[in-house]
């Protein structure tokens, strides 16, 4: 049966090519788009959780969770936190969100308070020197490699060409970071930030603290940083209807592509399925190696789809801002989208095979 089931992938080279693309592409589908969903969340939830802060309070409208540059959060609440018991440090952040020429075409940028902000989270300048007015940003390692970026650089932001005077060590936040006061005065958002960063005197009293808050300043948004995850994904709508609209269209393409290719192909062997079933082979054989043929067509798609979505997710990371991450179980999603959607697709034309008059298949030109 083996040998009948490569003889006729063999002959029909084309047909066979054609069938592996529609399941390589669903392959492809699934772990691209899943790794950049994941790639994406993780990354920033990992950025945002390298500031150090154990909690960080904001306001509804000016939440670092919003994609908005909307800063509506007094500084001057600094004071009233640093008052609050087991509170160790604070920092305000500012927030601004422009239009990107790499990734998802979105970057943000931070105002922040170079001192309480490189004492809460370890920021260090490892090339250059901090910014001393509005005109200057520091970048990450990260934006300065992957943009190419010098110190002498520059980066547009608020239509304006600022100039990079320093790179910092490590990620934390947004990639470019100014001087608060100096975006503050490009909104005209004096005294406001987007978030403030809140270290308190022990991690382990981050619950305690994160309540005191919220009864001595009620109304507001306390979020512990390890609980981020959560935020984001809420913060994202319709991120898990997208991920399953890929998985729904993945396995309908890979599923019709293997259907219009059986069905085609059963249709050409009309002649030849009336030989076996004169010589006197089962419905149940004429099924068992149409369904192995489909599934060994399937196989090579899974696999040629994985190489090349891996190929491809190496290069989207080496041209773009973009990070992937692939999970073993979004792999093993695809594989069985993969070969479900070959044997389902190959399932009717198989049976109809099968129940096929032999005189009437014989007779067939």
């Amino acid at each position: 049966m083996d040998n009948l089931v490569i003889s006729n992938i063999r002959q029909r080279p084309g047909r066979t090519l054609i069938s592996m693309a529609g399941v390589a592409l669903g392959v492809i589908l699934v772990v691209l788009n899943t790794g950049l969903v994941r790639g994406m969340l993780n990354e920033r939830i990992n950025r945002e959780r390298g500031i150090g802060a154990e909690i960080q309070f904001t306001r509804k409208g000016s939440s670092i969770l919003s994609p908005s540059s909307v800063m509506s959060l007094d500084t001057r609440y600094s004071e009233r936190l640093r008052q609050i018991p087991g509170v160790q440090m604070v920092s305000p952040v500012g927030r601004y969100v422009q239009s990107g020429r790499t990734g998802i075409g979105v970057e943000q940028v931070d105002g922040i308070d170079f001192p309480s902000y490189s004492a809460i989270s370890g920021l260090q300048i490892v090339d250059g020197r901090i910014f001393e007015n509005a005109n200057e940003v520091i970048v990450d390692e990260f934006k300065a490699r992957q943009g190419r970026m010098g110190l002498g650089s520059t980066i547009e932001v608020f239509g304006r060409q600022l100039r990079v005077v320093g790179i910092y060590a490590p990620e934390s936040g947004a990639r470019i970071k100014m001087d608060l006061a100096g975006l503050q005065n490009f909104l005209s958002a004096e005294n406001k930030c987007t978030f403030i960063m809140v270290k308190t005197d022990r991690p382990e009293n981050e619950v305690p603290v994160q309540q005191r808050i919220n009864k001595a300043l009620p109304g507001n948004i306390v979020l512990l940083t390890r609980d981020i995850s959560e935020g984001f994904g809420r913060a994202i709508p319709g991120i898990d209807g997208f991920v399953r609209a890929v998985l729904s269209l993945s396995t309908i393409v890979s599923t019709l592509v293997i259907l219009l290719a059986m069905y085609t192909t059963i249709t050409e062997r009309t002649r030849e399925i009336g030989i076996l079933k004169s010589l006197g082979a089962s419905k149940r054989y004429i099924v068992s190696v149409i369904e192995k043929e489909a599934i060994a067509i399937s196989a090579i798609g899974v696999v040629a789809g994985m190489i090349i979505a891996l190929v491809a997710g190496w290069l989207i990371e080496r041209a773009t801002t973009l990070q992937l991450e692939y999970h073993w179980s979004w792999i093993l999603i695809a594989v069985l989208i993969g070969l479900s959607s070959g044997a389902l697709g190959a399932l009717y034309p198989a049976i109809r095979a099968a129940n096929q008059d032999p005189v009437k298949a014989l007779s067939y030109e």
